[in-house]
């Protein structure tokens, strides 16, 4: 069964975590991090104030077990973009959306001031980028071209009455990805930081106006998602699989044990993951081979074994196919940029 956490719950959690150690906070002029080595999430959440009503959020966590937490979002709750790299969640938005799945590889866009949810983090990593945009901030940003905006934003033009609503915008594009990336990965410190982080957000808003613009259609609102029992049965998949790297089962003993028929297992891997069933597990298999190089005292030879892989030299070339540079080179690269 799921924990679900309520408001009081966690801060009461988050503050024990602080005094074992398990949760450690540091802030500058504009950045905010938090670095969780605890039993719910092992990594890191960092919030940067580019510039007023303009909010950068990045996730790159791993989850060891399924929970859930609830929120009651303030009146003031910003308009706010979503790009979802790895991992996903479950939401039950009140009033708004009962039943809801964010899924890597898509971008969402959402304006839910004073409404009320509970978020599911399934087992897994989960790397993330969030955009906080402000009211005023987007008037100023479209002045003067108010009517280039997205039909779902006009709204915001006028200072009052905006409806709330959830927005699934599509894929994320190759452009997306790229600004994403490099907001991950930024090279940069101290104030060259933030001009840097500040303009990869103002494009990646961009991008995403933009995506929505071309594709503005009235079906386009209409949400298209798996029932709750099936979205259910695809995560338990997806842990079945993670749980089993040395010898994932096949696709129809997969589908067998989740009870599900292989067709539909396979549609929904794609609707919730963005990925087919063992795309997916090649994936998770990599991004946790990026974390070892970099976390652990390992040998390649021991990160290959660890995630599934019988030859190290198979493993170095799905690593090289995949990120461009072999597994050692990654590493040395890596722990060099750590200190």
């Amino acid at each position: 069964m799921t924990i679900i956490f309520t408001e009081a719950d966690f801060d009461e959690l988050w503050q024990e975590g602080l005094q074992t150690g398990e949760i450690a906070c540091k802030f500058n002029d504009f950045e905010y991090m938090e670095t969780w080595q605890h039993a719910l999430k092992k990594g890191s959440i960092q919030i940067l104030e580019l510039r007023p009503g303009l909010c950068l959020q990045i996730g790159n966590y791993e989850t060891p077990i399924t929970w859930g937490d609830e929120a009651q979002h303030s009146e003031s709750f910003p308009l706010t973009l979503a790009f979802i790299v790895t991992g996903g969640c479950r939401e039950q938005i009140y009033g708004i959306k009962e039943d809801n799945c964010e899924k890597a590889g898509e971008n969402y866009l959402f304006f839910l001031p004073g409404t009320r949810e509970i978020e599911v983090h399934p087992t897994g990593l989960l790397q993330n980028i969030r955009i906080r945009v402000e009211s005023h901030l987007l008037r100023t940003l479209t002045t003067g071209q108010e009517n280039s905006l997205p039909d779902l934003l006009k709204p915001f033009m006028e200072a009052d009455s905006v409806p709330l609503f959830h927005q699934d915008i599509g894929k994320m594009t190759s452009a997306m990805h790229l600004a994403v990336r490099q907001i991950m990965h930024c090279p940069y410190q101290g104030m060259m930081r933030r001009v840097y982080l500040e303009a990869k957000t103002l494009e990646l808003i961009a991008l995403q106006f933009s995506q929505l613009v071309e594709t503005e259609q009235p079906t386009r609102y209409q949400y298209v998602s798996l029932k709750r029992d099936e979205c259910d049965r695809i995560y338990q998949a997806r842990e079945i699989l993670i749980n089993n790297l040395h010898n994932p089962p096949s696709l129809i003993t997969l589908a067998q044990q989740v009870g599900l028929n292989e067709r539909k297992l396979k549609q929904g891997f794609r609707h919730v993951f963005g990925n087919t069933v063992f795309g997916y597990l090649h994936d998770y298999q990599m991004q946790q081979a990026q974390r070892l190089l970099l976390e652990e005292k390992m040998t390649v030879a021991g990160v290959a074994a660890r995630v599934g892989y019988a030859s190290p030299t198979a493993f170095c070339a799905a690593f090289r196919r995949k990120f461009g540079i072999n597994p050692k080179a990654y590493q040395i690269a890596g722990r060099i940029s750590l200190g």
